[in-house]
């Protein structure tokens, strides 16, 4: 059986366009037979959409709530609350809730890209 694809021209910005083709460079650089931006983009968006699609079929029990330079708040569906999350002693994340730095909401936090960010940041500023 034969799977036809068919595609489609789509627009992007070109600063998007570039951030992609470094992201590209940076993971395939060192990989045998060259990847196309194409393929590389169609995967990126269809992992992505698996990740939602999976998301409405099996509720998620944590979620980002909003993430800024100070704090990271995480909203915790299993006990009903939005868990304040504060950078302490420069780069470790405290979790208000817990009273902890090693908790779920402190670990699911740390899978954020934006946090990751921030973490990085902040180590590098001390």
């Amino acid at each position: 059986m034969s799977v036809e694809t068919s595609t489609r021209d789509v627009e992007l910005p070109s600063d998007l366009v570039s951030r992609i083709e470094k992201l590209m460079r940076a993971k395939y650089e060192k990989r045998p037979s060259k990847v196309s931006t194409g393929a590389f983009i169609a995967e990126l968006i269809r992992s992505s959409l698996e990740k939602e699609q999976a998301k409405e079929m099996y509720p998620q029990a944590l979620e980002e709530y909003s993430v800024d330079s100070q704090r990271v708040y995480i909203k915790d569906s299993q006990r009903d609350v939005v868990a304040e999350l504060y950078f302490k002693d420069g780069s470790d994340l405290y979790c208000n809730y817990d009273s902890s730095k090693n908790c779920v909401h402190v670990g699911f936090a740390m899978s954020i890209p934006a946090v990751q960010q921030l973490q990085y940041e902040r180590k590098k500023g001390n």
